[in-house]
């Protein structure tokens, strides 16, 4: 099969190779011109220059030669983006056949607020595609493609889809479990940013190991409360996309949600560290998106709101921690 990578970033290049190891033809496509280095020298210049990749993986900035005779879509971009480059890909599919989707990132539309399954659904008609597919869990791209053991969950209402997707990406250090809770696991990962941005701003502020455990617990019963509302099912919250996701994006200085947290904790400001900040971290928008939503559906979420309040507000990280600790006692 051929694999087109929509995004040749860390995560796409990671998920990329595991596809190229099973032996299917990949090409990366992307507008920057480092990745070129996959066609020269074989490695990703940009993210991994120390890890061959296998031959049969490719890079192209050439967006109508990446999707000929493609037969899956791997959109491995950040969510603002989902939109327009669905659109972009739409106007190049062939009528004559469908492909397979997989969705990589986390979070939601910055226009909709949808999930972002919901976004490709609306764009890319059920004629020129299979159900959309979305692989969430704990993952941090440097160990997937250094074969450190991994696992994660191909979610899909159509479970024959993330099978297929099951059995292409599995091996002996990346294991794929299937979940057919789209709802719970999107909203899961998404949300886990928002609480990991609060956990390494407590960290930034001194805060210890109790502060940081209460808080990431405290945070899973906000993500929870808003995915019950929503229409998820509890039990994906105890799964790969939930908690195991929570627990990895929030202790960790990998994680680049956590470390800018912990930057705003640092300064106990968040302008200058955005300011200086270009990398992508979904869950500086989210915290906003979810603050809102939340707002609109009755659903009370103070961490959430808190991290909104320090991100686009002005707020002291350490006069939000005051108030949350200071709020009106309550049973857990």
């Amino acid at each position: 099969m051929k694999i087109t990578v929509l995004g040749a970033g860390a995560w796409g290049t990671a998920v990329g190779r595991l596809f190229a190891l099973h032996g299917d033809d990949v090409v990366f496509y992307g507008l920057e011109k480092e990745p070129e280095s996959i066609n020269t020298e074989h490695v990703n210049k940009a993210f991994f220059p120390d890890v061959l990749l296998p031959l049969n993986a490719s890079y192209t900035r050439d967006l109508d030669l990446a999707l000929a005779g493609s037969d899956v879509l791997v959109f491995a971009i950040p969510s603002k983006a989902y939109r327009s480059v669905a659109k972009l890909v739409l106007e190049k599919l062939p009528s004559t056949k469908k492909v397979h989707v997989l969705s990589l990132a986390k979070g939601f539309d910055p226009e909709t607020h949808e999930r972002l399954s919901l976004v490709l659904r609306e764009v890319l008609p059920e004629t020129k595609r299979h159900e959309i597919v979305s692989l969430l869990g704990p993952s941090y791209a440097e160990e997937v493609i250094h074969d450190q053991w991994t696992c994660l969950s191909a979610i899909s209402p159509d479970v024959t889809e993330a099978r297929l997707f099951q059995k292409m990406l599995s091996s002996p250090s990346f294991r794929v479990y299937t979940n057919t809770d789209e709802v719970g696991s999107e909203i899961a990962a998404a949300l886990k940013n928002v609480i990991a941005i609060a956990a390494g701003i407590v960290e930034g502020l001194g805060g210890g190991v109790n502060a940081r455990a209460a808080l990431v617990t405290r945070g899973n019963a906000e993500i929870l409360r808003f995915g019950i509302q929503n229409g998820a099912r509890m039990e994906t919250f105890l799964g790969l996309s939930g908690i195991g996701d929570l627990m990895l994006t929030c202790n960790s200085m990998k994680s680049r949600n956590f470390s800018l947290g912990y930057e705003i904790g640092k300064a106990n400001d968040a302008r200058k560290v955005l300011e200086n900040n270009s990398k992508t971290v979904e869950g500086v928008y989210t915290s906003k998106y979810v603050t809102e939503m939340a707002a609109s559906m009755h659903v009370e979420m103070p961490i959430c709101k808190a991290v909104y309040e320090v991100l686009f507000l002005g707020r002291k990280p350490s006069e939000k921690v005051d108030e949350l600790m200071l709020r009106e006692l309550k049973s857990e």
